[in-house]
């Protein structure tokens, strides 16, 4: 196989750049955070696009918790704190004031990798007073002023068919163009949103015509009105069986420090993603007891049936073609619920619960899958959870119940073995009827907690300064049939890593990833009929990968990735990918990453994954399957200091391919290209 042209300037770059600039570390660390949390996500199985974490993690890094007045909640938003350190810095601060961020690592459970995961949100803030009980003055309401505006404009360039149907043919109404855009003004207690977003092949006839819009009008941390949300908001609560939007990190590199959620509340919501978010008004009060109430309707889009029945509503958000606008917004969902949450010397412990209603009955599929699933037009979900120490352990739990009787429950601990091991632990028991589409649990299926049964086990050790080992073994089942099968099914899934920091600029780790499961397939018996058999899944794979700070301004990583499959009743197959990958500091104000990747892979079944750097809050993990090679190019310009610029562009061809893709997304012959346009204006 021949490699491009991106290829020769990649690497002929590296001679190209030698000055010396200084990086912004905060949003490096952001960026390989994001990179740890969705690189092992099968997107394809999940269906969660992560837009709202990566939103959640960018604005957090902006506007950092001040570690000398952040409340136990506050503290628990920041990435790597759970209860255990949260406490432990409120009783630190107890005696004095920190004086730099930096002696977070002299308060007990705080070492370098975890001061290091949490460093980019914190801050010791400044010696000012709070504006408290000047309530009717503008300068309590414009302390800490930010305004953010956003445009971006993504395409793929080759033409879909969708484009060459006319609209009558069940093509696409739209232009290829997805286009974003969004209003924000910030405050310390006011925010104030606006976001518009058009995908590819939606119209847009004007300004007011986006097929998206969602806005919000916020007051936060106003004494003991923690949040009042008019708008749309997310609610993230307990472990997630009941009410959980926003995105969660789960299985994957990180072994012991995501098992525990730490909720995060009611929150103003600004994301693109259409589907996950509430509308209506919800408050926040309280300290030490907190009360969370919400009212939420809105419209959904929903396949028809017949008559008044629809199915469940969808979470594509597109609306494209004649029958996608037929439905649009065609039912409504109304949700009425609260939450109760109390701070005791052993920990917190919470209530949760809510009723919805949709304006038309629900109806389920007929496929054995479908057997449990909801239909009706009303379900309610009530839940209790709590997180509370035992000494060094962190202990977590929820337990919820759904109005047809189903039962979820998820209880699990985190704690230092000593010898610089942690160890986490989750036992999961989601029953097959259980009905909380609003939640999202911990384990193999994303999304709801449903179905599904099963324990995990994480392990963390630092070998020495320099190399740290880490694994997960979770072995989990199905007691009712999921997609694609007829009958219970089980399986496990093993993580292991080995990372190695030989200096300051020299990094490099092994990944090795293993799972077998039950799977089907048919066959036919001794009177020629078609049987279905239950077999095993195997998927196994091997990553290595190292990363060199050459000097300030050139950073060089290089991976290779080796994936064997084979599914049940069927022979072996295999795929790699090898990338090269380059970061450039042209000078203070220009970053510019490029990547070329080669892969091959027997099928779909092997293919191969890669986190991609892109446009601001764009989450990009890209599967790769057949013969080719991939590149692109991410550049970042800081126009000025309230002024930046992002360009993406990426090509993938495909070796033996005629056509990609098929039905409307079908692009004839074997090349792929994206370009990806933004701009962010931020004052402060």
């Amino acid at each position: 196989m021949k490699l491009s042209g991106w290829s020769i300037v990649l690497f002929l770059s590296i001679s190209a750049f030698s000055n010396s600039f200084a990086q912004d570390t905060s949003r490096v660390e952001v960026e390989r955070q994001l990179e740890e949390a969705f690189e092992e996500l099968d997107l394809e199985e999940s269906g969660e696009s992560g837009e709202q974490l990566t939103q959640f993690l960018a604005d957090l890094a902006q506007n950092p918790v001040n570690i000398n007045s952040a409340s136990g909640d506050d503290l628990l938003q920041i990435p790597g704190f759970n209860l255990i350190l949260a406490r432990a810095v409120l009783n630190y601060r107890r005696n004095k004031p920190f004086e730099s961020v930096e002696e977070l690592k002299e308060v007990k459970g705080i070492g370098s990798a975890t001061y290091q995961r949490m460093r980019p949100y914190v801050t010791i803030g400044g010696s000012a007073e709070r504006l408290r009980s000047m309530y009717n003055r503008p300068e309590y309401w414009l302390s800490g002023n930010r305004y953010e505006v956003i445009s971006r404009y993504q395409q793929e360039l080759e033409e879909q068919e969708g484009y060459k149907r006319p609209d009558s043919l069940g093509g696409y109404v739209g232009s290829a163009a997805k286009y974003y855009q969004r209003f924000r003004i910030q405050s310390d207690h006011l925010s104030m949103n606006f976001t518009q977003e058009k995908d590819a092949g939606e119209t847009l006839k004007g300004p007011a015509d986006f097929d998206y819009n969602s806005w919000h009008v916020a007051l936060t941390n106003n004494g003991k009105l923690k949040k009042l949300v008019i708008g749309d908001y997310s609610l993230s609560f307990g472990q997630g069986l009941v009410l959980w939007t926003g995105g969660a990190f789960g299985k994957g590199r990180e072994v012991t420090g995501t098992v525990s959620k730490n909720e995060r509340g009611l929150r103003p919501y600004s994301s693109a993603q259409e589907t996950d978010f509430f509308r209506g008004v919800g408050a926040t009060y309280g300290d030490k007891i907190e009360l969370t109430a919400f009212y939420s309707k809105r419209p959904r889009t929903a396949s028809v049936i017949n008559g008044d029945t629809t199915r469940f509503p969808s979470s594509s958000g597109f609306h494209r073609t004649e029958s996608e606008l037929e439905r649009r917004n065609n039912i409504d969902q109304t949700v009425i619920g609260g939450r109760l949450k109390a701070d005791t010397p052993i920990g917190l412990i919470g209530v949760s619960g809510y009723t919805t209603e949709f304006s038309t009955y629900i109806g389920k599929g007929s496929s054995l899958s479908d057997l449990y699933e909801f239909a009706g037009n009303q379900n309610s979900v009530l839940g209790l959870d709590y997180r509370g120490l035992i000494g060094t352990s962190l202990v977590f739990g929820e337990v919820a119940r759904s109005e047809n009787g189903g039962i979820a429950g998820v209880a699990g601990m985190e704690a230092p073995l000593g010898f610089n091991t942690d160890i986490a632990l989750l036992y999961r028991n989601y029953q097959k009827d259980f009905q909380s589409f609003m939640g999202t649990g911990f384990g193999e299926s994303s999304g709801d907690p449903q179905n599904e049964q099963g324990f995990y086990i994480g392990l963390k050790h630092a070998l020495n300064s320099k190399y740290l080992v880490s694994g997960y073994f979770d072995q989990y089942n199905f007691n009712a049939p999921r997609s694609g099968t007829t009958q219970a099914t089980q399986g496990f899934d093993m993580l292991g890593l080995l990372e190695a920091e030989f200096s300051s600029d020299f990094n490099a780790y092994i990944l090795l990833r293993n799972e077998i499961k039950d799977d089907e397939y048919v066959v036919s018996n001794s009177s020629g009929r078609e049987e279905r058999i239950l077999g095993k899944q195997k998927r196994a794979s091997v990553r290595l990968q190292a990363e060199y700070q050459l000097n300030r301004s050139i950073r060089l990583r290089s991976r290779g990735e080796v994936v064997r499959n084979r599914n049940a009743g069927e022979n072996w197959e295999s795929g790699f990918l090898i990338f090269q990958d380059l970061r450039l500091q042209i000078g203070p104000k220009l970053q510019v990453d490029t990547r070329v990747t080669i892969f091959d892979t027997d099928s779909f079944d092997t293919r191969v994954y890669q986190f991609e750097n892109d446009l601001l809050y764009v989450l990009s993990n890209v599967a790769l399957s057949d013969r080719g090679e991939r590149a692109y190019l991410v550049a970042k310009f800081e126009a000025t200091d309230y002024l930046h610029l992002w360009l993406k562009y990426s090509v993938s061809i495909y070796e033996d391919a005629r056509s990609l893709s098929s039905g409307l997304g079908e692009i004839a012959g074997n090349r792929r290209s994206f370009i990806g346009m933004q701009a962010r204006l931020y004052l402060r």
